[in-house]
């Protein structure tokens, strides 16, 4: 779900595209992001490494290596 968050002092308020508002803690926003999923809209010039790291997660990197598998070896 996208939402849009604003940094006011040591509050951020959050606006999902459903409508939806909260105010809470500058400190709690990577963990807020986070637990529900949000794909963050950040207004103003603020940056959340967490934001970075979260989309990072979500990627999966791994080498295949194709043998031929021999039923009698099994």
């Amino acid at each position: 779900m996208k939402a849009k968050i604003t940094r006011n002092g040591r509050l951020a308020y959050i606006e999902t595209e459903t409508g939806q508002k909260a105010v809470v803690p500058w400190d709690n926003i990577c963990n807020i992001i986070k637990r529900f999923g949000f794909i963050a809209e950040i207004t103003g010039n603020e940056k959340l490494d967490c934001i970075n790291n979260i989309a990072k997660e979500g990627e999966v990197e791994f080498d295949v290596e194709s043998e031929e598998y021999d039923e009698e070896e099994g």
